[in-house]
Order: structure tokens, then C-alpha cells, then sequence
């Protein structure tokens, strides 16, 4: 792809909804594992949003490959009334993809030379009724650096999806295994993370505080969020379970071995995957109504996060990873208008049902 990753040339979800309006990139809001309408989405506050030590959002993407749009148009999905008529069991064919990216604005004087970089258009700030909303109306073309993304695929024998999540090597430290309030993370400036700053004041979301502004016209947000990698390879670095060493270990190996087949100049070297996670050889056949709110059926990495895209959850056991939110459940809208996703196994992909929620603002609810 001329030196670009291949997911640039995906399709986007709501790029398959007919006069769904342009979305450009939006930052990334608190996670949640309630689907939003597209407008709502738009107008949500700034939970959970990350902001960088230049004092800009952090933004992010969403991409779906061609068996995944070729899935969705088959079987006529972009219709709310055909989803909701749908076989439940369902489940997506091998080799469906989706991933999620997120994006640094560039600033000047900062070091990019080991990010990859594109020139994009985000979605502005603004302030209105005591929120800061995104304004889908004001844009700005900017260069964007990939600082993480999210991979998530259908592989033979796991519907569930295999989801997996990488991070530029200069994000942000490790959280030690014994920690404490006042231990210092780390003495090195990291790109979201100030050189001697306390775990107390890492990954703080200062949105619940109300202590986040945003200066329209600059579009800068204060203050900077201190994020901090809370395991390393998405399990407890204190577990004795030898599954987990296991993994952690293979993980290890599996991105030493990937960096022998890079170039040395590749700006892919400077990636890494930080874990995975699936359903285990023993567990449950994925099934609508599935919240999979424990570990039972999972293997891998239990407690996957990414530090750009769940900084705030890392530690909270009902988010603390993939499949904490990305399950079979019914799901609600925040919009009373919009008619709720009924139970499916597909729904374990948020951008279906991103889709379904954003295609009843072209289509009457029923």
C-alpha cells in the first residue's frame, strides 16, 4: 500500500449508511459499553477523553475490511428492521476484520521520526451548555501520528473474534508490580507521560473532576493526561498462574521474533502487540445473551488495555478488558427514539452496531 498500512484502505462503518453525514476523526470518550446513535455520539462530553502533553485530544478511527462490508450489505444490515428480524446465532464468516486506531495531533517540535504519520481532518472542540461536545460542523486538517490501534478478526473455530491491541514503544511506562500511591513510574519523559510523575496522578481522568477546560480557539485542553501502562503484557505481573507466564512470555517472543523481519529504518519496528484475547479450548460456544462479564470462557490476556484508547479502565473489573464490552447482549440506546439491538452474536462488533444505531437517524425508528 505505498508504505500504508493496509486498514487506510478499509472501509469505515459509516461509510455504508446512505446519507449518514461525515464523521471525520472524533476523540476518543470514556469507554462504554452502551452503543450511541451518531448523533449522540457527536455530542458527548468529554468523559474519558485522553489529552496529550501539548494539551490536544487524542483521536481515533474506525475501519472494517471487505468480508466484513461484504457481510453487512448481503444480508441487508443496514436496515434496522432487517437486523432486528435476523438469525441470532448468526455469527460473522472467517476472516472478518475490524480495527480501531488512535491518533496524536502533530505539534511543532514534536519527534514523529519513528511514527507512523498521515495528513487527516479531524472534528473541532467546543464548549456549549458547561460540556465540551464535538462540533460536527468545524474541521481541521492536521498531520496525525498512530500512537495504538485495536486488530479484532474471525478465525477459524472463534467467532468470537480474536481481539488484540498494539502500542507505539514510546507511549508510556509500565506500572511496577509493587506499586504504590507516591511510587514514581518512571524519571523519562514518555509521549503521554511526564518524567516523574506518581502513580496517584496517572491515568486520572480529570473529566469527573471537572477540572478539564478547552480553549476554543486554540483547541487546547488542560490539564495533560499522565497515562501509564497498568500491565505490561495485559496480565498481573503478580499472578502465579503459569497460563499467565505462559502467555506473557509468548507475547515476548512473538514481538522479538517480528522485529527480525523488519527493516532496520521500518517505522513498524517501533510497534509492539501488547497481548490478545479469546475464547479458551474449553470454553462456550458463542451464543446471544452472553455478557461474558468473568474469565470463565477467556484465555490470553485478561486484563488487555490500551493506553490510548482505555486509559481509564485499566484496573476497573468491568471494563478491564475486550470482553467486559464487546459481548452478545441486548443493547440500549441513549436515545430514547432509536429501537434497541436485540441480542445477536454479532454484536460482539461495535461497529455493527455502531451501524445499526447510526442507520436509524436515516430511518424511522420503529
Amino acid at each position: 500500500m505505498n508504505g500504508k498500512p493496509l486498514f487506510l484502505s478499509f472501509s469505515s462503518p459509516n461509510s455504508l449508511i446512505d446519507d449518514v453525514p461525515y464523521r471525520g476523526m472524533i476523540p476518543r470518550m470514556q469507554k462504554s459499553n452502551t452503543p450511541e446513535s451518531f448523533n449522540e455520539f457527536l455530542q458527548a462530553g468529554t468523559d474519558g477523553i485522553m489529552v496529550d502533553q501539548q494539551g490536544r485530544a487524542i483521536y481515533y478511527s474506525q475501519h472494517i475490511d471487505s468480508n466484513f462490508v461484504k457481510f453487512i450489505l448481503r444480508n441487508k444490515l443496514t436496515d434496522p428492521a432487517v437486523v432486528r428480524q435476523f438469525n441470532p446465532t448468526t455469527n460473522f464468516p472467517d476472516g472478518t476484520m475490524e480495527l480501531k486506531v488512535s491518533w496524536k495531533i502533530v505539534q511543532p517540535g514534536d519527534d514523529v521520526s519513528d511514527m507512523f504519520t498521515m495528513d487527516g481532518e479531524i472534528n473541532k472542540l467546543v464548549n456549549k451548555d458547561g460540556k465540551i461536545v464535538v462540533d460536527p460542523n468545524q474541521r481541521d486538517k492536521v498531520k496525525l501520528a498512530l500512537v495504538g490501534f485495536h486488530i479484532a478478526g474471525v478465525v477459524e473455530n472463534h467467532p468470537e473474534m480474536i481481539w488484540a491491541t498494539f502500542e507505539h514503544k514510546r507511549n508510556a511506562p509500565v506500572v511496577p508490580a509493587n506499586v504504590t500511591p507516591t511510587t514514581v513510574v518512571s524519571d523519562q519523559d514518555w509521549t503521554f507521560y511526564k518524567a516523574n510523575t506518581q502513580y496517584k496522578d496517572c491515568n486520572v481522568n480529570y473529566a469527573n473532576t471537572n477540572k478539564l477546560t478547552l480553549d476554543e480557539a486554540t483547541q487546547l485542553l488542560r490539564p495533560s493526561t499522565q497515562a501509564c501502562r497498568q500491565f505490561e503484557f495485559g496480565n498481573d505481573p503478580n499472578s502465579e498462574n503459569s497460563n499467565v507466564q505462559q502467555n506473557d512470555a509468548n507475547i515476548a517472543s512473538l514481538n522479538a521474533d517480528a522485529l527480525k523481519h523488519l527493516d532496520e529504518d521500518d517505522v513498524w519496528r517501533n510497534y509492539f502487540e501488547v497481548g490478545a484475547i479469546w475464547f479458551g479450548p474449553n470454553a462456550s460456544e458463542l451464543r446471544p445473551n452472553m455478557s461474558l462479564a468473568t474469565d470463565g470462557d477467556l484465555t490470553g490476556s485478561l486484563k488487555l488495555s490500551n493506553a490510548t484508547i482505555e486509559t481509564y479502565t485499566q484496573t476497573q473489573s468491568t471494563m478491564n478488558n475486550c470482553f467486559r464490552c464487546h459481548n452478545t447482549m441486548q443493547a440500549f440506546p441513549g436515545n430514547p427514539d432509536l429501537a434497541p439491538l436485540p441480542a445477536l452474536n454479532i454484536n460482539i462488533s461495535h461497529a455493527f452496531q455502531n451501524i445499526y444505531f447510526w442507520s436509524q437517524d436515516t430511518t424511522d425508528a420503529q
